[in-house]
């Protein structure tokens, strides 16, 4: 399985409900109907404890393939340009606005 995290920070002038509300109904949907996605989940989250050190993270998204080949072939569909065009608006552009890793290895100890 090829799974990828990817941290989500909104754009400042976007409320957290309608973040919320275009993630689980636009931009959630268009990944899960892809073919190739296998898993895909979201998670919603609130700070407990922040210091103004970094923004909060809004949300975190899981989603695997059964490779990378078919991650690619999922990444060059007109379906995945849609899903981008679409986070243009609710995510901010850099790195600290949408980052995605590689999940290369999972520990579960409970």
């Amino acid at each position: 399985m090829h799974t990828l995290m990817t941290v989500i920070r909104k754009r400042p002038e976007i409320s957290t409900e309608d973040f919320r509300r275009f993630m689980k109904s636009e931009y959630g949907p268009t990944y899960a109907a892809l073919p190739q996605v296998r898993e895909y989940v979201q998670y919603y989250l609130g700070d407990l404890a922040a210091d103004g050190a970094e923004d909060a993270i809004d949300a975190i998204v899981r989603i695997s393939f059964d490779s990378e080949e078919t991650m690619r072939e999922a990444l060059a569909t007109e379906e995945y340009r849609k899903a981008h065009e679409l986070r243009q608006k609710y995510m901010r552009d850099t790195s600290a606005g949408i980052r995605s890793t590689l999940v290369q290895r999972e520990v579960r100890l409970v």
